[in-house]
């Protein structure tokens, strides 16, 4: 352990001259006039400048010092070209990639991008181009490497788009995994593992159109199982953030607008601060690394944070393919039409070799690209490597990613909601619930182009030959859900379905739980004045609505009998585990309240995980295997069957443990599942209950992802474990895989709060700091400021008391 720590410590003193310049003077190519730039304690900097041309210019040299391999690495994983730098491994994850043609969705919108747009993305490359010219040494991932980055170019911002339309798109992953429960267990069954919500019938009717398909098609568990690492490096489709906004009427007399988004514990952060200023553009909040502009912020005016729809945006084709004298074809509406194709070139250390891409009129054709994938998985998008006699075709929304940078550089201008909201038109490759507001008044809106589908709804795979599943235009944007100034005094949304049931258009069939956002409409509704401290509070909020419904059912009047008579049933040594498991879970005992120092709410996620297990491990397991990954992702990224059986519903055909001759009620799954969860805490923090704590087993990484590949990095690149509080439905996510174990991967990767009563409204954290270099002081000074609530302000008026100033001249 001495050498270990001696060695982290070596290699920090070996590249600290990486670290980049806070202060003096630099000379930049291509300003105009002088740029100052002051940072403030935790390294956010201020930019300040003449003109726009020069503001992003900054802007992309002050990004680059902070976060240069991050966007690289983002901009090469949607190139597809990874193997370029990390070698042959990366080949799987690269044919993938470069199976969607990202190339051609950035040539198309670089046609029509306008003249501004050009010049925010060519001052900005021209900025990150001066920082890798000017820079002493590069960022230590670079020399560990061995790789020396390339020119940023331009159109690399789009690519940068379109690595996050495929984040917040929804849901080819989910279909994919249901084709792989459904050619284990059938059709009907599966389809009770893949719920649409509380209040809505299982989705036999959808999948109906598989019943032909599911017994020809030879088995594709591996074509997904590496999908849930692919989902969990680059958080695709991962259910993502809370936001909300009072009226003055809920507060001290304006408004307040908040926001807390919920993304993979990474390292670096997917989001850094940033202030920028100019005459014609003046805006602080967050940016995406590789983006010269603010995506969630506030301008003086204007504030505005963003959740994910859980669009469903993305749909699965099957094709069927056969091949005649050497070609390739795909029936389409009665014809047999000869596949697109393209060549792919890949390089390895100086080799290149050129691979064959095929398209269908429904889009990139996967399994062509997918036959050499490794399992178990490298990258969370990635599906196993499979060769059936049918295709599997992805349409997705990808286009317009020029009109999205504009529109987000209007809202970023705009001086009243009725302009803000016309920002919002042309933010069509990203799909969000932005809730905004001014002083005075707050509103919400839908972005993004959602598809007209002639037949179904999405959620399930449909037959490509016969185009009765094909898409049909876009809706409206004027169709889109928008809400001001609600009479109830505020807007939520939480990833939940936020429109009626039977709302006419059909953004998606896989919202979310509720969880979150019932738990900030209670608050929200209590007939008090809102502070800026309560805002805090509730972005903070540990209580777990979900814990309150297990509660429920445990102690509930017209259940309590039935869980006791089963636990009658049990041996003695089990039955008093479940019966001191209920003590500890008792209303008098557990405020449901998930404490990082609490003995209850350690006990109570270990229920969360044995339940899964005692549900459905006789049938979907055993672990580690395709089936058991695609069903455990399947339940953490919506509404799922692991929710709705543990506190909706109370009959299932999965409570029944098929390796027993009795037929099990689901009072026996919980009694059983009381037990363990007992015995899990014993095994895992000793026999004295009074010394569990939640945070012993439940605990926040940040893995740098060249650590995860060479562990010797891992105490130089990573940070953690800090326990965590919280769960996967409390406001102050903390997710963890139930079934699996209770590494946090999902968190509030950022908290912003603008409080328009305050004299400095913008409020706001990230974590785990500006920095992507492990030497600087911001690579992780915002941890504690984090775990502890705390936020930064930054005034738009400037840092009065800098902790530096760096000035860029000409």
């Amino acid at each position: 352990m001495v050498s270990f720590i001696s060695q982290c410590s070596m290699m920090g003193h070996y590249y600290k001259s990486t670290e980049k310049q806070y202060a003096g003077t630099i000379c930049i190519e291509g300003l105009q006039q002088p740029v100052e730039v002051r940072y403030d304690e935790l390294g956010i900097p201020h930019i300040k400048a003449h003109s726009e041309e020069d503001l992003f210019l900054a802007t992309g040299y002050i990004m680059a010092s902070y976060r240069l391999f991050q966007m690289v690495m983002m901009k090469m994983a949607i190139q597809g070209r990874l193997c370029e730098f990390a070698g042959k491994g990366a080949l799987p994850i690269d044919y993938f990639m470069r199976s969607l043609n990202a190339k051609k969705m950035v040539a198309d919108s670089m046609k029509t991008l306008d003249a501004h747009g050009m010049m925010m993305f060519t001052q900005f490359a021209q900025g990150v181009n001066a920082y890798i010219k000017t820079c002493k040494k590069l960022p230590p991932e670079f020399l560990m490497a061995g790789f020396e980055p390339e020119p940023w170019q331009p159109e690399d911002g789009l690519y940068i788009f379109g690595m996050l339309n495929l984040d917040v798109s929804f849901n080819f992953i989910e279909e994919l995994q249901f084709l792989v429960i459904a050619q284990k267990l059938g059709l009907e069954k599966a389809c009770q593992l893949f719920p649409v919500y509380k209040d809505t019938a299982l989705p036999f009717d959808e999948a109906k159109k598989l019943s032909s398909i599911i017994s020809e098609m030879p088995a594709i568990d591996k074509a997904v199982s590496t999908l849930q690492q692919l989902q969990k490096s680059f958080g695709m489709g991962i259910p993502a953030s809370n936001n909300w906004a009072l009226t003055p009427q809920k507060t001290a007399g304006k408004s307040i607008v908040a926001n807390d988004t919920h993304l993979v514990a990474s390292l670096p952060s997917p989001w850094i601060i940033m202030h920028l200023e100019c005459p014609t553009y003046h805006c602080a909040g967050v940016c995406l690394p590789g983006i010269p502009i603010v995506v969630a912020g506030f301008n003086g005016n204007i504030a505005w944070g963003e959740t994910m729809v859980m669009a469903d945006t993305q749909d699965i084709f099957i094709e069927k393919i056969k091949e005649e004298k050497g070609t390739l074809y795909y029936l389409y509406k009665g014809e047999w039409l000869p596949l697109q194709k393209r060549g792919e070139v890949f390089s390895v250390k100086g080799t290149q070799h050129t691979v064959v891409m095929y398209e269908t009129v429904h889009g990139p054709l996967l399994n062509f690209a997918l036959q050499s994938m490794p399992f178990p998985p490298k990258m969370p998008v990635q599906p196993q490597a499979v060769t059936i006699p049918y295709g599997i075709a992805l349409s997705w929304v990808v286009a317009g990613g020029d009109k999205t940078l504009n529109g987000f550089y209007m809202l970023g201008k705009a001086q009243s909601l009725l302009q803000a909201r016309q920002a919002m038109k042309y933010i069509q490759t990203i799909y969000l619930n932005i809730v905004y507001g001014d002083s005075n008044s707050v509103g919400w809106q839908v972005t993004g182009l959602y598809p007209l589908r002639k037949k179904g709804t999405g959620l399930f795979p449909s037959p490509g030959w016969t185009g009765e599943y094909d898409w049909d235009g876009f809706v409206p944007f004027d169709a889109l859900p928008h809400v001001e100034n609600p009479k109830e005094g505020f807007i939520a949304t939480a990833n939940h379905r936020t429109v009626a049931k039977d709302y006419p258009v059909n953004l998606t069939q896989s919202w979310y739980n509720d969880e979150r956002a019932m738990r900030i409409i209670q608050v929200l509704s209590q007939s008090k004045t809102f502070t800026l401290d309560d805002i805090m509070k509730l972005q903070n909020d540990q209580y777990s609505l979900m814990a309150k419904h297990v509660q429920d059912i445990l102690f509930g009047k017209e259940y309590h009998d039935l869980l006791l008579a089963s636990i009658q049933e049990l041996s003695p040594k089990q039955k008093e585990k479940a019966l001191k498991a209920l003590q500890m879970l008792a209303p008098q005992q557990f405020d449901c309240v998930m404490r990082v120092d609490s003995a209850s709410a350690a006990l109570m996620g270990a229920l969360y995980h044995c339940f899964v297990h005692n549900t459905f491990a006789d049938e979907l397991g055993p672990e580690n295997t395709p089936l058991w990954e695609a069903f455990l992702q399947a339940s953490m990224t919506s509404y799922a069957a692991t929710d709705e059986l543990l506190v909706y519903k109370h009959q299932s055909a999965f409570f029944d443990d098929v390796k027993t001759p009795k037929v099990e009620t689901k009072w026996d799954v919980l009694a059983k599942t009381l037990a363990d969860a007992y015995a899990l805490c014993q095994e895992t923090m000793g026999s004295n209950q009074h010394k569990w704590q939640w945070g012993k087993m439940h605990a926040y990484w940040f893995k740098h992802e060249i650590a995860k590949e060479v562990g010797l990095l891992k105490g130089f690149l990573s940070r953690g474990p800090y326990a965590a509080g919280g769960d996967v439905h409390t406001v102050n996510v903390a997710g963890f895989t139930w079934g699996k174990d209770f590494d946090v991967w999902l968190i509030p990767a950022m908290r912003m709060i603008v409080d328009f009563n305050a004299k400095d409204p913008l409020h706001i954290i990230t974590i785990p700091g500006e920095s992507g270099n492990p030497v600087s002081t911001h690579y992780d000074d915002m941890v504690q400021w984090y775990l502890q609530g705390k936020y930064q302000v930054v005034p738009l008026g400037g840092v009065e008391k800098p902790a530096s100033v760096q000035v860029l001249v000409p």
